[in-house]
């Protein structure tokens, strides 16, 4: 067997180099999100539907402001988020986030977190970390 020359592993590694971004774009779009990556992406409240829920007595949307901090949050794999010890309601990804930014904060992903108390929705929008 001939011993590979330098040349040819040099155009081995730009090869590599030129398909990784397009197999992570398109391992991107066609795979789902888990709840870990869920987490790795920064959310910010956009308010709920308490309006539907006209039982709820608080005045005040449950959801709070700000960003979701992922460092205190987790999920399980029947997809509950807990803030600490916490149970914080149901997740469902609405919309993945784009790959791409364009130099927007926001970045097109929708979550939807569900109080399992109250049944009140959260709302949450992603934005650049």
């Amino acid at each position: 067997m001939k011993k590979l020359k330098s040349h040819h592993l040099v155009c081995i590694i730009v090869t590599l180099m030129l398909l990784y971004y397009p197999i992570k774009i398109a391992k991107y779009y066609l795979m789902d999100l888990s709840y870990d990556e869920i987490l790795d992406i920064g959310w910010r409240t956009d308010g709920c539907n308490k309006n539907d829920y006209p039982n709820y007595k608080d005045k005040e949307c449950p959801c709070g402001g700000g960003l979701l901090d992922p460092s205190e949050s987790t999920i399980n794999k029947d997809g509950l988020m807990y803030i600490g010890d916490k149970l914080i309601g149901k997740v469902t990804l609405k919309e993945k986030p784009s790959f791409f930014s364009m130099g927007e904060i926001l970045t097109g992903g929708e979550l939807e977190i569900q109080d399992l108390d109250t049944g009140i929705i959260c709302y949450y929008d992603s934005v650049l970390d």
